[in-house]
């Protein structure tokens, strides 16, 4: 029953990098890329779904059965947010979009990469749960501070690369740039809200309560 319970769960993580696999490749396509690249709301989906959704099933499928520990998960935040939050500058984001595609590429790599690094290091079992909900919470808020300064602290667009590009179906710069925003806020929510509770759940099963893990943490070392 062991062993067969260990070859579902092999053959399960292997449909889930598979599937993986396959979204990274479909992103790939010229179509389907022509269609990412034809507006800034689809822009900022295919950099969630490259950025977090991929990442997020394919670091858990790998950390259910890896048998090194990721390292630095502290780093891997900073990582992934540095990287986000880079790859969305007005001068970053240009220079990507009128460079060819080498620069988008190289970008969505970064993405990928970071993303990877940063769910591994939530879903592995070695990484300190506290730091983990910490890193997901953090960068939750962080999504949400771009996002506003996209649509709510900001009133003219920040991307001039976006209005002259062959193809891109816009009716309004600011207005693209808005949706995109709520997109990026939006996202932050679905994906973060579901991890923290999968987060949380062990918590409990660890420490009994979310009260018992609280006053847990909050002793001082030299009463423990």
């Amino acid at each position: 029953l062991i062993a067969y319970g260990l070859k579902r769960q092999q053959r399960a993580d292997a449909v889930v990098l598979a599937f993986c696999g396959v979204a990274l490749g479909v992103i790939a396509i010229p179509s389907i890329r022509a269609i990412f690249e034809s507006s800034l709301p689809w822009h900022m989906v295919g950099h969630i779904v490259v950025m977090f959704v991929v990442p997020l099933f394919a670091g858990w499928a790998i950390a259910r059965h890896r048998p090194k520990t990721v390292r630095w998960p502290w780093m891997s935040a900073v990582s992934l947010n540095v990287v986000m939050v880079a790859g969305h500058m007005p001068r970053i984001f240009d220079f990507v979009m009128t460079n060819g595609w080498w620069a988008v590429e190289l970008m969505n790599v970064a993405f990928f990469v970071s993303g990877l690094w940063f769910f591994l290091c939530i879903w592995q079992s070695t990484t300190a749960l506290r730091w983990s909900i910490v890193g997901v919470i953090a960068t939750m808020a962080v999504m949400l501070f771009l996002a506003m300064a996209m649509s709510i602290f900001s009133s003219t667009p920040w991307y001039s690369s976006m209005a002259s590009m062959p193809g891109m179906v816009m009716a309004d710069d600011f207005s693209s740039q808005q949706l995109a925003a709520a997109i990026l806020w939006i996202c932050g929510d679905l994906w973060a809200v579901p991890v923290l509770v999968l987060l949380l759940r062990r918590v409990i099963e660890r420490e009994g309560s979310l009260l018992g893990a609280l006053q847990r943490y909050s002793e001082q070392p030299s009463r423990r």
